[in-house]
């Protein structure tokens, strides 16, 4: 039934506490949509919700959000005046700009962040008492929260970082009643025109600054250098990605050689038993990260080494399909423009017998479709046999290529992992030597007591005596080689594994892409044969068509 009235007929239908459904929905759409002709004819096209770009659901005792999924394009949406308590069901809306959720009983602000691309979001009459959870609604410029419970200022520097927020409505809310509340809207958000609807004036944004100038010159420092930390961060994570890509992570620092004394309280002690062992862990460290950098130099020249490989190999592979692909079309336009001849020509002669025709005439024809049919089917199983051996030579080809690269690059990958070995005995011998040192410093150190018992008592657990010196230092010996060992085991572990899942996974790839040509190669040939077939057929049914009159005029 078509609506004429601009008057929602669902509003006597849902006077109980309702959550949303496809039939509301319909019925929205219906009395939402054009009226008139225009009406008609918009009713008649159907409903289809998934193509909807705006719908109003209010003031229908709607108590749960729901059902909105099944109209994933909403643009804008209206949900104010029900009785709704939770935000939820929203996931789907990622095209939503504008959201209507006043005067409802919502009390908390939730499930909001999917929400990217919001420009709108209205909140107005509800219970809400904090401001959060909307911290990727980068888009958000209109902002209506007013008539809630909101009493702390807290929600002004949390809005601050809304750069596109460009009107805030607050009023009504317990926290609007404080002396200066607009002034601290005014300074802390300075992308801020408009007020509870009202301009803001740059007279009352200077006064406003200049009010709050020792706080806000504090603010913008800290943010300044909050911004600061963000970038070195992320330069710091973007770096590190690309270290752990070439298998060096945390080898261009001290990263390793604080690792073997995070969990060795012992080896730092023994480190600081006197000035001597002091510069002896300095000196080690300083030695450690060094050799830890150069090695770190050499993994990120062999990743470029492999990346570079891998360019080669892609291009050399990519440029024999291109060369394949060319002379591939070359065959099939061949055969396309040969079958349109031999069409035409099966088509002219076809047509030479309808009605009355001569038998001798009808047999010409039969002979010439026959052999035009042959002279297609030669050029098909041609075509289809130059193709076959086009794409068996590009196979051929690409597996050649693939067992060059498999070589070069396990060539390639062997010889840094002799180096890896090298550069990490290194390691182990840094360790080995500086276990010794310390060792030798400890026991000169306390030599010069002379008698045991004259030993600091904060050193006689520690090296009070050469058994206990020996057993702490090789317990800490033994947990730095720990540590140096699971690193190397660790990278040369990855580095074999990716070697082995990439040249696994070319050979997977070139294998499903052959058997794809294989079959479309297949399929083209015989939908060519099924045409002339059909054309074949034809030629039968008009030959048993004469034939059937031919006879009916000898019997009459």
């Amino acid at each position: 039934m078509f609506v004429e009235e601009d008057v929602p007929t669902i509003l006597q239908e849902f006077v109980q506490p309702h959550a949303i459904n496809q039939n509301m929905l319909r019925k929205l759409i219906i009395d939402q949509g054009p009226k008139g002709e225009a009406g008609k004819l918009f009713f008649e096209d159907g409903i289809h919700l998934e193509e909807t770009k705006e719908i109003r659901i209010e003031f229908l005792n709607i108590l749960k959000i729901d059902y909105l999924w099944v109209m994933p394009n909403l643009v804008k949406l209206k949900l104010s005046n029900n009785i709704i308590k939770k935000i939820e069901n929203l996931d789907t809306l990622i095209h939503l700009k504008e959201l209507d959720l006043s005067f409802n009983h919502i009390n908390v602000m939730e499930n909001l962040n999917c929400l990217i691309k919001l420009e709108t979001l209205l909140l107005y009459n509800n219970e809400i008492t904090k401001i959060e959870n909307i911290d990727n609604l980068y888009n958000l410029a209109i902002f209506s929260i007013g008539n809630n419970l909101i009493t702390d200022w807290e929600h002004v520097l949390y809005l601050r970082k809304f750069k596109k927020l460009r009107s805030l409505n607050m009023s009504g809310n317990p926290c609007t009643n404080k002396s200066g509340y607009s002034d601290y809207i005014f300074a802390f958000i300075p992308q801020l025109l408009y007020y509870q609807y009202k301009m803001i004036t740059n007279e009352e944004r200077k006064l406003a600054s200049e009010k709050h100038y020792r706080s806000l010159n504090t603010l913008e420092e800290t943010e300044a250098r909050e911004t600061e930390e963000l970038k070195l961060q992320q330069e710091y994570e973007k770096r590190l990605s690309f270290l752990t890509i070439a298998y060096v992570e945390h080898l261009d620092e001290d990263y390793l050689f604080q690792k073997m004394f995070a969990d060795d309280e012992v080896g730092k002690e023994l480190s600081m038993v006197t000035e001597d062992t002091q510069n002896a862990y300095a000196e080690y460290k300083k030695n450690f990260v060094v050799l830890c950098q150069e090695f770190c130099e050499l993994g990120l020249k062999e990743h470029e080494k492999r990346v570079n490989e891998i360019y080669l190999f892609t291009t050399a592979v990519n440029n024999g399909k291109k060369l394949s692909q060319n002379q591939g079309r070359v065959i099939v336009n061949d055969i396309i423009k040969k079958k349109t001849n031999i069409l035409i020509n099966i088509k002219q002669s076809l047509n030479k017998i309808h009605g009355d025709v001569d038998t001798t005439i009808l047999e010409e024809v039969t002979q010439k479709v026959q052999h035009l049919a042959d002279d297609f089917n030669d050029i098909i199983t041609d075509g289809w046999t130059n193709l076959m051996s086009l794409e068996i030579e590009l196979h051929e080809q690409i597996e050649d290529i693939n067992d060059v690269f498999r070589i070069n690059m396990s060539d390639m990958v062997d010889s840094f992992l002799t180096n890896v070995h090298g550069y990490f005995s290194q390691l182990r011998n840094r360790e080995a030597e500086y276990n010794d040192t310390i060792n030798g410093l400890i026991l000169y150190y306390l030599s010069g007591f002379g008698d045991d018992s004259k030993i600091p008592s904060h050193l006689v657990n520690l090296c009070g005596d050469k058994d206990t010196l020996n057993f702490n230092l090789n317990n800490s010996h033994e947990k730095h080689l720990q540590v140096i060992d699971i690193r190397e085991d660790t990278m040369i572990n990855r580095l074999k594994k990716w070697l082995e899942e990439y040249t696994e996974q070319l050979v997977e790839d070139e294998n499903n892409r052959n058997n794809e040509q294989i079959l479309e190669i297949s399929h083209f040939a015989d939908s060519q044969q099924k045409e002339i077939s059909s054309l074949q057929l034809l030629q039968q049914l008009n030959v048993n068509t004469s034939d059937l009159e031919a006879m009916q005029a000898l019997g009459n």
